[in-house]
């Protein structure tokens, strides 16, 4: 029975790794694709202006090179960028003189993209930079004249010790490892990394088993296996990146690693064999705590496969809510105030569609909520006032309820870096806690205050200056039992409680360098305290722009509305004619920059573009935005996108938009954007 137990404990130790990797994987696949994508956007941008420069007939040499140093200073990562001619000389970039500059005709990549027009990125195998010296991959997309023959590459390197540290955030035991291979089975990063002295022949994987994987057609696939270079026996975990060109990443687990705390339990075994031979009573008393350990390993095992599928699915969901749920939520929002106006204010059906509305705003809501929990994003922070998000936090959420809030925040409170919406979010999240907690009404006092934390706080946060902001509230308290376990995920002590928000907060004031913890007492109440860094200077709020005074008619416009989905085209175009306005619609950036170009060659160019900015398998607006600007820079831009966390929504005057319209939105929105936008449209050109 010993035996039995002891290899079925090794087999659920087995299975165990093997979903380890597999996760492990999918992670390095978002980390990798993450880096690549970012370079070849940027290798498109420095296309875009090479190319650009073509067609004028000449490249001014020094406009370009500040283009690509601009476009290198946001990528910090490349140990180069730069542009060759149709020679192969690296002219265009920074670092490059005449002393420093190599020819690249040589070069495998080099040749490939000037024989095949097609290719689009190219990334070449480990290679010694000709200017740096160092390991590297090169990623390079092909330029062209205007007449489509080869003009040159625009390039950059990226160096194999850096692909490796990215790796080394990963936990993968003392002796795993992680690594990234093209697809002739070529080493391209490793971690740990091997030392390679330069001109060191290419290191190749050799593993039937991933070759046979292969074969099959799988994109990834997970097998036991003793590595070619060092011999050690692992679980590897393999996945195709999501570009164009097959990579694909490993992850793998040492059996020595995995197996670790599985040879004490054989030890164990092995002694209590032993035991049973001399005392046959002890024997039953030592088979029934291992039976019970074994039980317990299994019911580890399972409640960790069903967390990484809630987590797994979760994530999944979140990816697609961000743009396909709210382009549904913008198509019933929009329908619905579009309704309410076709009857009168005192008609039946307008507490229906209000109830409609509300409902239809939860979800949007809910998506939020998922939406920061599961992917988050990277915040993007402006300087901000406390006070003002914990008043437009109260205002969302006291509203109707019958809790009051009190609030004591000094004026002279420091300013701090945070985005307001998901700030907000979190301090919403709390509070709607708080109301929870006392159902028969109450008082939620929320006070702020800076300090300065010394090493070894009991926040665990880098000592130096923090704003603590304090919600307590006078409910019912949470029991030491469920105390640890409030910010865990699907966790609510509420039976109608999704278990999101506090999870969602926790998420949200960690990436922003923050803390936040919990004291509570049955029957006194709780109090949620968030630790966040202060700037040490006042808010000092900016000037508001310049609108229209309310109420007044904007003149007709002729706008240009971009989106994939026919129903939110359908909708906008229905909105604007009702509102007085001239309208084209089209599915994607392309025919909208096509319809830009004629309107304008017409005379009649437009006065407003709304912009998707996510079209599938199509050019979204970020594109359309810099093509038609290109053409017209006088051009009017407003991007829109379910996509709240994306930095063109955050920062979309950078990107070329004068506004940003967030899905899902109704009329009332519509009408205000424009509201706002009319001094805007009609002082850049009149409208038509």
């Amino acid at each position: 029975m010993i035996t039995f137990v002891v290899l079925q404990s090794r087999e659920a130790y087995r299975s165990r790794s093997e979903i380890t990797t597999q996760n492990l994987a999918k992670v390095l696949d978002a980390n990798i694709t993450g880096i690549l994508s970012k370079i070849d956007v940027a290798l498109l941008a420095v296309c875009d202006e090479y190319e650009r420069q073509l067609r004028t007939g000449a490249v001014a040499s020094k406009d370009l090179n500040h283009f690509i140093v601009r476009q290198h200073k946001r990528l910090p990562e490349l140990v180069a960028l730069r542009a060759t001619d149709p020679a192969g000389m690296a002219i265009y970039g920074p670092e490059v003189t005449p002393a420093t500059t190599k020819s690249l005709a040589h070069r495998d990549y080099f040749s490939a993209q000037r024989d095949n027009q097609h290719l689009g990125l190219v990334i070449s195998n480990p290679l010694v930079g000709g200017i740096s010296g160092k390991w590297m991959v090169v990623l390079s997309r092909r330029v062209n004249f205007p007449d489509g023959s080869f003009a040159g590459l625009v390039y950059a390197g990226i160096t194999l010790d850096y692909l490796s540290q990215s790796f080394s955030k990963v936990d993968v035991g003392k002796q795993g490892l992680l690594s990234l291979v093209a697809a002739d089975r070529t080493l391209l990063a490793r971690y740990p990394k091997l030392s390679r002295p330069p001109g060191a022949p290419e290191l190749k994987i050799n593993s039937p088993q991933f070759e046979a994987l292969l074969a099959s057609g799988r994109a990834s696939g997970t097998y036991l296996a003793k590595s070619s270079i060092d011999g050690r026996d692992r679980i590897y975990s393999y996945r195709k990146i999501s570009l164009s060109q097959p990579l694909y990443v490993f992850v793998a687990l040492a059996t020595s690693d995995y197996l670790a705390n599985w040879y004490k339990e054989v030890y164990h075994g092995v002694f209590f064999m032993l035991v049973f031979l001399t005392i046959t009573i002890a024997l039953a008393v030592i088979f029934s705590r291992q039976w019970d350990r074994s039980r317990r390993a299994e019911q580890a095992l399972e409640d960790e496969r069903l967390k990484m599928e809630k987590l797994e699915s979760l994530g999944v969901l979140a990816g697609g809510i961000a743009h396909d749920f709210n382009n549904i939520l913008t198509g019933i929002l929009g329908n619905i105030s579009f309704a309410k106006l076709q009857i009168e204010p005192e008609h039946g059906s307008q507490p229906l569609l209000e109830g409609a509305e509300k409902a239809a705003l939860r979800a949007a809501d809910l998506a939020k909520q998922l939406l920061t929990f599961a992917r988050g994003g990277a915040p993007v922070r402006e300087v901000t006032s406390v006070a003002l998000l914990v008043d437009e936090a109260l205002s969302l959420t006291l509203s109707g309820s019958n809790v009051k809030g009190v609030v004591d925040i000094p004026g002279a409170l420091s300013a701090v870096q945070a985005d307001v919406g998901q700030m907000c979010q979190a301090f919403r999240n709390i509070i709607i806690n708080g109301v929870q907690a006392m159902p028969d009404g109450g008082v939620l006092n929320i006070t702020a205050r800076e300090l300065v934390l010394e090493p070894g706080n009991p926040a665990k946060l880098t000592p130096g200056p923090y704003v603590r902001i304090a919600f307590t509230d006078h409910g019912e308290g949470i029991p030491e039992s469920s105390l640890k376990k409030v910010f865990d995920p699907y966790f609510s002590t509420k039976p109608k409680g999704r278990g999101l928000g506090l999870a969602s907060a926790y998420s949200i004031v960690n990436r922003h360098g923050g803390s936040l913890s919990v004291d509570s007492r049955v029957g006194e109440g709780s109090t949620f305290t968030i630790y966040l860094p202060s700037l040490e200077r006042r808010f000092q709020p900016r000037e508001p722009e310049m609108t229209l005074p309310r109420g007044e008619a904007t003149a007709p416009l002729s706008i240009l509305v971009m989106d994939d989905e026919e129903v939110i085209r359908h909708l906008a175009e229905g909105m604007l004619l009702h509102l007085g306005h001239q309208v084209r619609t089209c599915p994607d950036g392309a025919e909208a920059v096509r319809l830009y170009q004629e309107a304008l060659r017409d005379g009649t160019p437009f006065s407003l573009v709304l912009a998707d900015l996510t079209i599938p398998g199509g050019m979204g607006g970020r594109e359309a935005a810099q093509q038609i600007l290109a053409v017209d820079p006088r051009a009017r831009l407003v991007v829109m996108s379910g996509y709240s966390n994306d930095p063109v929504m955050a920062s979309f005057r950078e990107y070329g938009f004068v506004r940003a319209l967030h899905k899902p939105f109704g009329l009332e929105a519509l009408a205000a954007l424009l509201q706002s936008l009319s001094g805007v449209t009609t002082t850049g050109r009149p409208n038509t």
